[in-house]
């Protein structure tokens, strides 16, 4: 007794196996650059001399499906999380003054952005191998 169908699947199923590396790779870099794209835009730039932070940030490999993105100017947690004024950290200044910066969170609203384009992405690479 014969399956039909069974040869093909095998086939399907190995064309799947040999292609998602590559084909997971593409869809990592793809979304790695949106992500980029995003935080950049969402990167606040002081009216006078700016521009470090927003140009500081970067993508970088770690392993084969594995991305970072990360910015190196020594501030960026501060705008990204919030941070203390100076106000009210002397003796001489009133009590009461010390004020709290609200973090902008452009990193981690690019992120929230990313999570749908990674399934679109991944979903498609799903289709893609299945059709091969």
């Amino acid at each position: 007794m014969e399956i039909q169908g069974l040869d093909e699947l095998s086939q399907t199923l190995n064309n799947m196996s040999n292609n998602f590396d590559e084909e997971a790779e593409k869809a990592l870099n793809e979304v790695a650059n949106y992500i980029l794209k995003n935080v950049k835009l969402k990167t606040p730039v002081a009216q006078k001399d700016g521009g470090t932070l927003r140009r500081s940030w970067q993508v970088k490999k770690t392993g084969e499906l594995t991305r970072i993105i990360y910015n190196n100017v020594h501030y960026a947690p501060h705008v990204e999380y919030g941070h203390r004024t100076r106000l009210g950290t002397g003796k001489s200044k009133p009590k009461g003054t010390i004020k709290f910066v609200k973090g902008r969170y452009m990193l981690r609203k690019s992120l929230e952005l990313a999570e749908k384009k990674m399934e679109t992405e991944f979903s498609s690479i799903i289709e893609n191998l299945w059709k091969e």
